[in-house]
């Protein structure tokens, strides 16, 4: 049974806010890309938002798949989920595909300036995670990522 709920303001804890190298540390990929769809599928139980994005860098696409999304009448609203709008530029780090520690890792790409939404985090240990950086220094970061194995 799946239990769904709408909530207009929900406030997520994470025990502490990350910079671009420690979400590196903690990632196995990053995508660079434009997203070209966003769509809600059904799959282990669960509904997920995937986008796909057309990487900047690469003549490939990726998938980034977000915890929630709605989908034949039902919403899962799992506090704390980036969100993403078909036809813009992200930056994400990944683990398993999923945004790493969730909002705090995917970034939306205007111009030079990647910015997270951190309007619903709420952190245990320090400050609130800065929400904006250079992408010279995203960049810097991503070189950081250990790459899959065989990948």
């Amino acid at each position: 049974m799946i239990l769904a709920l709408l909530a207009s303001a929900q406030a997520t804890m994470v025990a502490k806010a990350l910079d671009p190298f420690a979400l590196a540390i903690l990632s196995d990929a990053t995508a660079f890309g434009d997203v070209t769809e966003v769509e809600t599928r059904w799959e282990g139980g669960m509904i997920w938002t995937v986008a796909t994005l057309s990487l900047v860098d690469l003549d490939e696409e990726a998938e980034v798949w977000i915890p929630g999304g709605c989908m034949s009448g039902l919403c899962l609203t799992v506090a704390g989920t980036p969100w993403v709008d078909e036809g813009e530029r992200v930056f994400v780090f990944l683990r398993d595909e999923q945004p790493t520690s969730l909002a705090q890792g995917l970034f939306h790409v205007e111009g030079d300036v990647a910015v997270r939404d951190t309007e619903g985090l709420a952190v245990r240990e320090g400050a609130k995670p800065q929400a904006a950086y250079e992408m010279s220094e995203i960049r810097r970061a991503e070189a950081t990522v250990p790459r899959r194995r065989g990948g």
